[in-house]
């Protein structure tokens, strides 16, 4: 995704995410710590979203966590809670939902009141650490009222941010930075996520309010970070009624944007018709606007349809084209990528020599840059010249350094390519078992993120496992699913490998069967 707003950058909202991340990780301590020991916390925390998504994350640690959500009116919480006979060996109880019993009449709260007389219950009943998931109004509501129970807290966790609601955003410099967005961590870019969606929720659509600018700006942000994270229909989502707006408005460098970014996600599911329209009807509205940063984005996308067609010489004219723009406005992170890109077209072209050049130039400008993404990339690309070169080992070193940058970003994608890359190397070196478990890393996550063509690139490594097994039947299958995969996005080069595996199941070789970022 793309931000059309050139905003300098302002690190307050970064460290609202980091500090966030760090209450997290002192839960995750606290939850060890206090292990068949009880322990009464509160946890402060305004947006539903988040909260579930803080829980989902601490269950992965201790998968034995118990949610309990508390009726809406329930006045004896200790009793209900009993009832639901949460068991001895729970690692921890989560109560959430607490706020829909609590009055909003300061002196009426038979609930908190309850609550307080339980206080000893509690203790008495539970092995394990107790979390009270609030929102910030009634963690002040239970201070007041229920204030013997409140000095038995050993804990209170914030995930509050003061940037989340519409109004604070406004003065949001981060907002639209999506060069900073994409350096979060998975954790931080899911606290972005729910800042961006409760001030979404605070502006509520109201197209006359002075809040519109900055609505479509957080759009624009949220898009693009439900698309790295791996959730395409919250991008498309985010997207489409950024452009519904647009064009209601009739404001062209909006709707300009809008079309490239339903072009970048039509693409990863594999419609590259949809993707090349949307890419054009962007580049239309960017050339009649004079606009040349988008009409640089818009040629390097489309010459990343082309060349997924197998159209080399096509996919390059329109590289060279972008890049020619991006040299001539300075814009250095356009620059960086548009290197990456001719150097996949070299590769393929089997110039070596030249695309490792390329690489390399756009790793340097990535890391000038400080953009994490572009740097796991082009590691990525430097370990296919590598691999291409017969260095297994150097190949390796660089696809992990690459995966690790990428798992510390949440870039699915480019995680998902970097187990096929390391299954790639691990089936040269005749480790057949460590080549299917990357293979299937790899596809997991491909399917979950809907990305068409790595699904059919892990299906066709998978295939080259099973041949090399000696499973021609198993062989058969997977590149039989390949090859539909192939044919249903119109990659005609790779459905004739395919193709010419199946035709010669007794004597299959591949040139290379790794990918490219």
């Amino acid at each position: 995704m793309t931000s059309e707003i050139d905003h300098q950058r302002d690190d307050l909202s970064v460290k609202e995410s980091t500090r966030q991340a760090a209450e997290l990780a002192a839960m995750r301590r606290m939850i060890l710590a206090s292990s068949e020991c009880f322990s009464l916390s509160v946890a402060v925390c305004n947006s539903p979203a988040l909260r579930e998504f803080l829980i989902s994350r601490l269950k992965e640690t201790f998968p034995r966590i118990a949610v309990v959500e508390v009726p809406r009116d329930t006045t004896d919480v200790f009793g209900y809670v009993k009832d639901r006979k949460v068991g001895d060996d729970a690692a921890a109880l989560f109560l959430t939902n607490l706020e829909a019993s609590i009055s909003t009449k300061e002196q009426d709260q038979p609930t908190l009141r309850s609550l307080n007389a339980s206080r000893e219950l509690w203790e008495r009943a539970s092995r394990c650490p107790i979390v009270i998931w609030v929102p910030e109004w009634a963690a002040t509501a239970l201070s007041r009222h229920a204030k013997d129970l409140w000095r038995y807290r050993s804990h209170r966790f914030e995930f509050v941010s003061e940037q989340a609601s519409a109004d604070a955003a406004v003065s949001d410099a981060f907002s639209g930075d999506v060069a900073g967005a994409s350096n979060l961590s998975l954790e931080e870019k899911q606290f972005r996520l729910a800042e961006l969606g409760q001030r979404l929720a605070d502006w509520g659509d109201d197209l006359s309010s002075d809040l519109l600018p900055h609505a479509l700006t957080w759009l624009n942000e949220a898009a693009f970070l439900h698309h790295v994270t791996g959730d395409l229909d919250g991008a498309e989502a985010m997207t489409r009624k950024s452009l519904q707006i647009d064009e209601k408005l009739g404001r062209l460098k909006g709707m300009a944007t809008d079309y490239g970014n339903l072009g970048i996600v039509l693409k990863t599911r594999g419609d590259l018709g949809g993707a090349e329209a949307m890419h054009r009807k962007s580049l239309e509205i960017n050339e009649k606007l004079g606009r040349l940063e988008g009409m640089a984005r818009n040629y390097g996308n489309l010459g990343n349809v082309l060349l997924t067609r197998g159209d080399i010489d096509g996919a390059e004219s329109m590289c060279r084209k972008a890049l020619e723009i991006d040299e001539k406005l300075g814009r250095l992170e356009g620059v960086a990528r548009q290197y990456g890109n001719l150097g996949i077209v070299l590769k393929r072209r089997g110039d070596l020599d030249g695309a490792d050049a390329m690489y390399r130039r756009s790793l340097e400008i990535n890391e000038k840059l400080g953009r994490l993404a572009g740097v796991a990339s082009q590691y990525g690309n430097l370990g296919v010249v590598l691999k291409a070169r017969g260095d297994l080992d150097g190949a390796e070193a660089m696809y992990r350094k690459s995966l690790n940058v990428a798992e510390k970003l949440g870039q699915l994608a480019s995680m998902a390519i970097q187990y096929g890359n390391l299954a790639d190397v691990l089936l040269a070196r005749g480790d057949l078992d460590g080549a299917e478990a990357m293979c299937r890393k790899s596809l997991e996550i491909a399917e979950k993120f809907g990305d068409v063509e790595g699904m059919a690139n892990d299906y066709g490594n998978l295939g080259m496992v099973m041949q090399s097994r000696g499973d021609l039947n198993g062989a058969r299958e997977h590149w039989a699913k390949a090859l539909d995969l192939y044919q249903r996005i119109g990659m005609p080069d790779s459905v004739e490998r395919v193709r010419e595996w199946l035709d010669a199941i007794g004597d299959i070789r591949t040139e290379d069967a790794g990918s490219e970022s």
